[in-house]
């Protein structure tokens, strides 16, 4: 089993804390750490860690996987692939994290990028390990510095908050929903229920039905159809239209992560009928592409029971965003969904939603890049907005 040990030369200490890590106090935290893959032999220490970390207070959905399995069907060195890492001391786990290998368009250039994804350390509960989380940040870094992460709840979480301590950009990417029926939305949202004094004022509405008049009139009012008719085609799978697309927008966005058909068949395999993938046409040509959820909730910790349609991803030519977003709304409508959801960073998109009747929403789904990454679109701040970030990035759309 091959393990990486941290070593420090003379000229790293200066490289690391030009990125705000403190190296030496990392590895002094235990001289027995070390970082090795994630094999099959070592299944029974993670879950062992992982019940620890739970019983000290850890959400449960932080859980580190139990086993070593690729979460996209690549070897590595492919166009997707992911690596799993544990710190280990002994016979222990006390730390893991995944990286994601990716490939980014970033100004128009093609980059390798990595997804620094789910580091969980026992230094959450145990102040013995305290320096595992930058000891995992610092091993990702050595093998790539343009890192980025993405989702992680809140601003005040642990990963976050370390992220911004070592200098990383950090920006929400905006959330916006579509409320179909509003009445089982304003009955089983969860966030809304979450004060008394609030059911009250929310069971009145939905029962005099003044809740749902409000939405429905807003949402009507707000609705911009596209200046053309369009149509909408739902495909087994993506091919050469996508890439097309591609090539045509990837001068138009600071920051894109490649959605060519290759990885749209990796991210949305043809075995996973959970996917709906739609090909839309304003004209002679494919104007864009989106894949798009409906999933039927059961006590979902945000979305109750209610049946929520998720635009996950699209793309489109420059111009035509409106087109997929009413294309993809009117296909999660034939779908039954209570509310349709979708994250999106760039502001053709945001605009787009806007014309489909779609309000802006609390996020917490938090875009972190390295100061690597950062600087090739600097200033990060102004060009967030130029970027084209979905749900579909990063990990997926997990929990949906």
């Amino acid at each position: 089993m091959k393990a990486y040990r941290t070593t420090k030369s003379a000229d790293d200490g200066a490289i690391w804390a030009g990125l705000g890590i403190d190296l030496q106090n990392a590895i002094s935290t235990s001289p027995g750490l070390k970082i090795i893959p994630y094999t099959y032999d070592w299944i029974g220490a993670v879950h062992q860690f992982n019940d620890r970390l739970v019983a000290g207070g850890l959400d449960c959905e932080l859980r580190f996987p139990e086993e070593p399995k690729q979460q996209f069907s690549v070897g590595p060195g492919g166009t997707l692939h992911q690596e799993q890492h544990l710190v280990v001391e002994g016979a222990a786990v006390h730390g893991a994290y995944l990286l994601t290998h990716e490939r980014w368009i970033v100004s128009g250039q093609t980059r390798h990028v990595c997804h620094f994804r789910l580091p969980v350390s026992e230094g959450l509960i145990n102040r013995r390990y305290k320096g595992i989380g930058g000891l995992m940040l610092e091993h990702a870094l050595q093998k790539n510095t343009l890192l980025y992460s993405l989702g992680m709840g809140s601003l005040n979480r642990p990963l976050p908050r370390m992220l911004n301590a070592r200098n990383w950009s950090l920006e929400t990417t905006g959330f916006y929903f579509r409320c179909l029926r509003p009445d089982r939305v304003l009955h089983d949202l969860v966030c809304l229920r979450k004060h008394p004094k609030l059911n009250f004022a929310l069971d009145t509405a939905v029962g005099g039905g003044v809740g749902s008049l409000l939405i429905s009139g807003t949402q009507q009012l707000r609705i911009r159809r596209p200046p053309k008719s369009f149509s909408v085609a739902m495909v087994p799978e993506f091919g050469s239209d996508v890439n097309i697309i591609q090539e045509q927008a990837r001068h138009f966005y600071a920051l894109l992560p490649c959605r060519d058909s290759e990885i749209l068949n990796l991210r949305y395999p043809v075995g996973d009928s959970r996917f709906l993938r739609l090909i839309v046409n304003s004209g002679s040509e494919p104007s864009g592409w989106a894949v798009v959820l409906a999933t039927s909730m059961h006590g979902h910790k945000q979305f109750g029971d209610l049946r929520v349609g998720t635009i996950v991803d699209c793309l489109a030519v420059p111009g035509e965003e409106d087109y997929v977003i009413h294309a993809a709304s009117e296909v999660l409508e034939e779908q039954k969904v209570d509310l349709i959801v979708s994250n999106q960073t760039h502001r053709n998109w945001r605009r787009a939603l806007d014309h489909a009747g779609f309000f802006p929403g609390i996020s917490n789904y938090i875009f972190a890049a390295s100061p690597q990454l950062s600087s090739l679109v600097r200033p990060l701040a102004n060009n967030f907005a130029a970027s084209h970030l979905t749900r579909g990035n990063g990990a997926g759309p997990i929990h949906l």
